[in-house]
């Protein structure tokens, strides 16, 4: 009963937290907005379906914090490529996250090429993608003639 006198019932939803982690590999100081803006998008989407999604310094990181899942993609060079092969050692899956069209620059193809799953901001940019990795999947935020 309420104050007044009236029957009442209180009602809860709670959305069940998933037990997987996934970490954004993203550097501090960011250069392009666009990428931050993606990040920050996709971050909180998988959040509000109950991921525990972070954004994350680099690939020790996620060893160190047991996260499941790593989403790399904010920079293809050497470095990054060392990164996959350290957080495939440690049997933690990876997501390359591509929002540009970088296909054979140096590192990229060994990127795509290694990680578990690529994630295309455009239909377009995945009929390139496929051509290294067929496993992809798009969350269109690009259009592309």
């Amino acid at each position: 009963m309420n104050s007044y006198g009236t029957p009442s019932i209180e009602i809860r939803a709670f959305k069940p937290v998933s037990v997987i982690k996934i970490g954004w590999i993203a550097p501090e100081n960011w250069l392009a907005a666009q990428t931050r803006i993606r990040v920050l998008r996709v971050n909180k989407c998988l959040r509000s379906m109950g991921y525990q999604s972070f954004i994350v310094q680099d690939a020790q990181e996620i060893i160190d914090k047991n996260y499941d899942i790593a989403i790399i993609g904010k920079s293809f060079d050497e470095s990054s490529y060392n990164s996959i092969k350290l957080l495939k050692q440690h049997n933690k899956k990876v997501i390359c996250d591509i929002c540009e069209d970088v296909i054979g620059w140096p590192w990229v193809n060994e990127i795509l090429r290694d990680s578990d799953k690529i994630v295309c901001c455009s239909y377009k940019l995945e009929e390139k993608v496929k051509t290294v990795n067929m496993n992809t999947i798009v969350i269109e935020d690009a259009f592309e003639i």
